[in-house]
């Protein structure tokens, strides 16, 4: 597969099955497929903020060993920062810099900054602020 992660599918009724029936599934945790760009931990809950050239940002949990979040954007992602409190994200695109709010199932962008090709991103450590560079 182009996106080198490993799924799986039950092939013991193929033939009875609908086409939108067949769903392929995750055969393990997904990673990144490509190069990793930003990393970040919280300072308050078990999570790792990933993002990487495969235009991804993964929220990992590294008590549980599990992917908490995971959402894909249409564009390239070059750096993550986490906020004190867990529950949100400063992140770097090749278009905008967005500050995002980390839901249940989702990752919502909230707040975007006219910041091109930001490469790197921090709050301060507080949270009250943040810096970012290009």
């Amino acid at each position: 597969l182009a996106n080198c992660q490993v799924y799986v599918l039950t092939l013991s009724n193929t033939d009875i099955l609908k086409a939108d029936e067949m769903n392929f599934e995750l055969l393990l945790q997904a990673f990144h497929s490509t190069a990793v760009t930003g990393l970040d931990t919280c300072l308050r809950k078990p999570l790792v903020a990933t993002c990487g050239t495969d235009k991804s940002v993964r929220i990992w949990n590294y008590m549980d060993k599990s992917t908490d979040l995971f959402k894909v954007f249409t564009e390239e992602v070059y750096s993550i920062s986490f906020h004190p409190s867990g529950l949100h994200v400063l992140a770097g695109f090749s278009d905008k810099l967005r500050l995002m709010n980390l839901l249940m199932d989702d990752i919502r962008p909230y707040k975007e900054f006219a910041i091109k090709a930001c490469r790197e991103c921090r709050f301060s450590n507080g949270g009250q602020g943040l810096a970012a560079a290009n």
